[in-house]
């Protein structure tokens, strides 16, 4: 009996094209760093919501007190902001590096827009029946440097809370 080895060798390709062993490897090796690029991703965007939400309660909570004239015993308004941010924040947030910026104005429309509110940490709570802007900021820098590359070309944000009140009669 004869075998046309041309037919072999045409046989062996066949079968190796048939053959899908270490497939999924491939498909795993090519897919994997997207796939953990998105989850950080989605990961980091939840992480900044959670900080956003914490330095708008505590810019809440700070905005009460200055309303009212009132302070915490034995804490400056900028400790107050702190530890409640810190209280808040479920350690993610560094309470030292915000920065609470308290600004008075002659009405509400003097007020500028929430993008171009004062950031500089200085505090002047106003006068009775007076409009105050309280504005709380944190610079948050990113778990993950190369998300943190996709989502911002720094690395970080500044996170900005506002608070509008009228101060109340003292």
């Amino acid at each position: 009996m004869f075998i046309n080895s041309s037919k072999l060798k045409l046989e062996k390709k066949k079968m190796r094209a048939l053959d899908t062993r270490g497939a999924t490897a491939v498909e795993f090796a090519l897919l994997a760093p997207v796939f953990f690029i998105i989850f950080l991703g989605i990961f980091e965007i939840g992480a900044v919501m959670a900080v956003q939400t914490t330095l708008e309660l505590a810019v809440l909570e700070v905005s009460r007190f200055g309303r009212t004239g009132s302070v915490v015993a034995g804490q400056t308004a900028q400790q107050t902001a702190g530890s409640l941010v810190s209280a808040y924040s479920l350690g993610l947030v560094d309470s030292s590096k915000v920065v609470l910026t308290v600004t008075p104005y002659s009405s509400f429309s003097a007020m500028p827009l929430r993008s171009q509110a004062p950031t500089n940490g200085s505090q002047n709570f106003g006068a009775s029946n007076q409009p105050v802007l309280y504005t709380l900021s944190y610079k948050w820098n990113y778990f993950t440097p190369l998300v943190g590359k996709l989502l911002s070309s720094a690395g970080s944000t500044t996170l900005i809370s506002t608070a509008v009140i009228l101060n109340e009669p003292f």
